[in-house]
């Protein structure tokens, strides 16, 4: 129906058949066209062209916070029909740039070196990385932040090795960033133990990456740093000759995110999902999570209130249901049910945080099979009715 033509025929019905003061009459309408509006879930995921409608520069936000203050308004503009108890969970990207090389040192230790540490001095290498970081901290005491040191050097573990690593100096402290080796480099097809360019290097490191950590379990957008190698012009002079117009190898921290199924460079972006929910016409940032007792939980609850109410405790642990039959002695009433809920989420969720919101789901029998439904918050440390 034609909005315009559903309001006048809510005013022209009020006006022919009541004569109730003008605020009655406004809290009529404002319940027939809520009435009227729908209940949904909103599943999305924010386009380029909805941060510049947003109003923002580049298409992520600086924070969650920002996120949570200007994604109900786009909820409206965009779902102007969905109403109260509607629910929205919208992913977007936040911007989370990680630390690279502002400045860059290369350095090779000498014998000098491993002889000036008691540890290092008979075979002249290093077999633990503290003695690594001595070295770093006592070479370059005064670095400027987010300097990276390029460090070759003999380590052994199990039989001696040279590596080339990187050190990125990081508020006070030194990061390792693993490099490749100089096999490495040949084996993603290399002549010399670097590549031609930054494009060959994030072609090729991804595929180097998921072959060099095949054993090891990566969750969707974690992270892994990378150290790589380019000869290119000398801007810095790294080589040390005077000249900033020859070439010289220098040092990259790349960073690379895991999608599920490959690495990829990272954007300077992590996705968030946020939950939105529809109270009273107006989205709000909501927590809520909807859970249904499993047999589990029942058994759980079975036992947890053998002593407190035996009957009705063995009846939830053996059917997996509340008996809400008031004349039964199994009978569990709302305040038990609700006592038998905390129980529970302190048992699935003992870390929740103040104001986490749950939905819980529940069989009872009342004669037949069904279920009711319970809305609890976490305050005080208890769960309570919500």
């Amino acid at each position: 129906m034609n909005k315009t033509i559903y309001y006048l025929a809510i005013f022209l019905g009020l006006a022919l058949t009541s004569c109730e003061p003008m605020e009655e009459i406004h809290d009529d309408i404002n319940n027939k066209l809520d009435n009227s509006l729908a209940v949904g879930n909103i599943e999305y995921t924010l386009t380029s062209d909805d941060y510049s409608d947003l109003g923002l520069s580049f298409p992520n936000f600086n924070s969650v916070e920002d996120a949570k203050n200007l994604l109900p308004a786009f909820l409206e503009d965009n779902y102007p029909y969905y109403g109260a108890e509607s629910q929205a969970n919208l992913t977007f990207d936040i911007y989370a740039p990680q630390s690279t090389e502002k400045s860059l040192i290369v350095y090779t230790v000498t014998t000098e070196d491993y002889d000036s540490n008691p540890e290092t001095a008979q075979y002249d290498n290093f077999d633990d990385e503290s003695q690594i970081y001595a070295l770093l901290n006592k070479k370059f005491p005064n670095l400027a932040n987010r300097t990276l040191v390029s460090l070759t050097y003999k380590y052994y573990d199990g039989q001696a090795k040279t590596l080339n690593n990187g050190f990125l100096y990081v508020n006070g402290e030194f990061m390792l960033i693993e490099g490749l080796t100089d096999a490495e480099y040949i084996a993603t097809g290399e002549s010399y133990p670097n590549f031609s360019s930054a494009d060959e290097a994030n072609q090729k490191l991804p595929i180097f990456l998921k072959e060099k950590y095949k054993y090891r379990t990566f969750e969707a957008g974690d992270l892994v740093s990378v150290l790589y190698k380019l000869y290119t012009k000398d801007v810095q002079d790294v080589d040390g000759d005077g000249s900033t117009e020859d070439n010289a190898t220098y040092s990259y921290v790349k960073y690379f995110s895991w999608n599920g199924e490959a690495f990829e460079p990272y954007n300077n972006t992590v996705a968030q999902t946020l939950q939105f929910g529809n109270i009273d016409g107006t989205w709000i940032p909501d927590n809520t999570i909807r859970y249904t007792l499993s047999g589990t939980d029942f058994a759980y609850i079975g036992t947890q209130f053998a002593d407190a109410y035996p009957t009705p405790a063995s009846s939830a642990g053996r059917y997996g249901n509340f008996d809400r039959r008031s004349s039964n002695t199994a009978y569990w009433s709302d305040a038990m049910i609700l006592e038998a809920v905390n129980a529970v989420l302190d048992n699935i969720n003992p870390n929740a945080e103040e104001g986490q919101k749950y939905v819980i789901t529940y069989d009872v029998y009342n004669g037949s099979n069904t279920t009711e439904v319970i809305s609890v918050i976490k305050e005080g440390g208890s769960w309570i009715l919500n």
